[in-house]
């Protein structure tokens, strides 16, 4: 504790004296609001990332509420980790790079529209709809309804994936909420016929106050859940589509190295690496027989050109 202190004291001396050794010339600076969980493993492969690559580059976690020139005087790009940490830096200098990593778009989407110009990038948790389209092809290639549910901030994200599911010749069940309350009765109008629900990562939506009464609506209208965790899987849900965090931290890392070597963050994007789950109990009691999961994902990646 004592030899943390007296380094983030030398390093305030310098951020006001405006003396930046060299040392900080690649200068990464981590903001979350906790190390623990998911976010820790984002941090951790975000970092070894950069060890591996650029071992002269220092890294430094810091929270959420940290004076903005600790942030960014000497600073050669900044990452956000959650929804929280991107909104605490919404006012930061422009002229530092930001990436937002660990965010679902409709959080992106709802930052400060100057933030979203110059030098700021994402790695967003929704998947690519046309890759969610693509797993229900191959594990439900019989199924050919989508329900949908959105709230106020997702309608765009939902729009994207009828779209696809249109394009697939797949017919469209959807609906928009506006509170919790009205999401049991938009449940039994999008599946008043079975159909396959996609989750997206709308915590107005979809949360851990919802998740058991979607999931358990959804399995009395003997309709499949295609979740957006490994935890939506675990609960109930038949398929699941998502990146780790471990994945995203790898990922983020690349970009973070980019910005070291004198380029550009790379543009918004959805994760390029990505898991399938499959939930063997649910399909049994649904009737269904998919093929396992590490299948499913490698013959998607397959579809996008990446190695299986």
């Amino acid at each position: 504790m004592i030899r943390r202190a007296l380094r983030r004291l030398a390093l305030s001396l310098l951020l006001t004296t405006g003396i930046v050794p060299a040392a900080l010339a690649q200068r990464v600076v981590v903001i979350s609001a906790t190390i623990d969980g998911a976010y820790g493993e984002t941090i951790r492969a975000l970092r070894a990332t950069l060890a591996a690559a650029s071992p002269a580059a220092t890294f430094e976690v810091l929270p959420p509420d940290a004076p903005a020139a600790a942030l960014t005087r000497g600073t050669k790009v900044v990452v956000t980790v959650g929804t929280q940490a991107a909104q605490s830096v919404a006012q930061l200098d422009g002229t530092v790079p930001v990436l937002h990593i660990l965010l679902p778009s409709a959080a992106f989407d709802a930052l400060p529209a100057r933030q979203r110009g110059g030098a700021v990038s994402a790695i967003l948790l929704d998947q690519p709809a046309a890759r969610q389209i693509a797993l229900l092809r191959l594990a439900l290639p019989d199924w050919r309804r989508v329900a949908l549910i959105g709230g106020p901030r997702s309608e765009a994200r939902v729009a994207r994936i009828a779209e696809a599911a249109t394009r697939a010749q797949l017919q469209v069940a959807s609906a928009t909420i506006a509170s919790e309350d009205e999401l049991y009765p938009a449940l039994q109008r999008v599946l008043d016929q079975p159909a396959v629900l996609i989750a997206t990562p709308d915590t107005a939506v979809f949360n851990s106050y919802t998740v058991q009464n979607v999931l358990l609506t959804a399995y009395r209208l003997r309709s499949p859940v295609v979740g957006f965790s490994a935890a939506y899987v675990r609960a109930g849900a038949l398929l699941g589509l998502y990146s780790t965090p471990a994945q995203i931290g790898s990922e983020a890392g690349e970009a973070v190295l980019q910005v070291l070597r004198g380029a550009a963050l790379p543009p918004v994007a959805r994760p390029a690496h990505f898991e399938v789950a499959v939930n063997d109990t649910v399909a049994r009691a649904l009737g269904l027989a998919l093929p396992p999961a590490d299948e499913l994902a490698a013959a998607l990646r397959r579809e996008e050109g990446g190695s299986p």
